[in-house]
């Protein structure tokens, strides 16, 4: 099931309400920056990928996507 942005914002402010969480803004705003942090991990980690792939001779896509893999395994 996919959400939409907004879905997930109304989802994410009926949840803090039924919690009743005094700073509903300060978590809506952390939420709000979690995109931009979730791109400078990426960001360095492709960078890392690069730096271990290149003295083996692998393809950084082909690194990447083992790193993926045992990423998302369960």
């Amino acid at each position: 099931m996919k959400l939409t942005k907004e879905q997930l914002v109304t989802i994410i402010e009926e949840e803090l309400a039924m919690i009743e969480v005094d700073d509903g803004e300060k978590v809506m705003a952390a939420i709000a920056d979690v995109p931009k942090a979730a791109s400078a991990i990426a960001e360095k980690i492709k960078k890392e990928i690069e730096a271990l792939a290149e003295p083996s001779g692998l393809d950084p896509l082909v690194l990447s996507q083992a790193v993926a893999a045992l990423l998302t395994a369960d």
